[in-house]
């Protein structure tokens, strides 16, 4: 937890001890709390993590293991065919509307040269947005006992993603400037 607590990491080796800053992105998968994924509780629930390690992801994906008998049979005559071969079966599938690495190497090097910046006008919108979000946190812990909210508190960490997140959303636009939709989107 004290890469992402802290943005350090502490070391130890030959009686030297140091801390060094450890910024970058982190991808996690973590499994529901008793082994099935309930619709019926919030994912903060379902995951069982502290809410102080949860508000540090920008961005969570539920991935529903739902049952269909189609998508299960070829869920399994894939894996049975990889094990028995040791390599994926051919594809059977028309490749139209997939890209090619290099293609989409160069587009990801070319949003990189982008630093999109948030106009002032914007930045309003963005405060009154992030104020109306922690009023809706407030109101729902008012109402319930529990923060109703899906996915915990809205704090100043999730209004950090949320810049992160547009800018990102203006790089792949190739835009020097987020735009409200990209708030929006984030």
């Amino acid at each position: 937890h004290e890469v992402m607590e802290q943005q350090t990491i502490s070391i130890a080796k030959a009686g030297i001890t140091t801390s060094l800053n450890a910024r970058t992105a982190i991808l996690a998968a973590a499994n529901p709390l008793y082994g099935r994924y309930n619709v019926k509780r919030s994912p903060t629930e379902n995951i069982n993590l502290p809410a102080a390690l949860l508000s540090r992801f920008d961005l969570l994906f539920i991935l529903l293991d739902t049952h269909d008998p189609v998508r299960d049979r070829a869920l399994a005559e894939h894996v049975t065919h990889v094990h028995r071969y040791k390599k994926p079966p051919t594809r059977t599938v028309d490749k139209e509307g997939t890209l090619s690495p290099q293609l989409l190497r160069a587009y990801i090097a070319t949003a990189k040269k982008f630093e999109p910046y948030v106009p002032p006008t914007l930045s309003k919108y963005i405060v009154d947005t992030y104020v109306t979000m922690r009023q809706n946190d407030n109101k729902d812990k008012s109402k319930n006992e529990e923060n109703t909210s899906l996915f915990g508190y809205t704090t100043a960490r999730s209004l950090l993603g949320i810049l992160r997140l547009s800018q990102a959303m203006a790089r792949v636009r190739f835009s020097e400037e987020v735009m409200e939709a990209d708030v929006e989107e984030a």
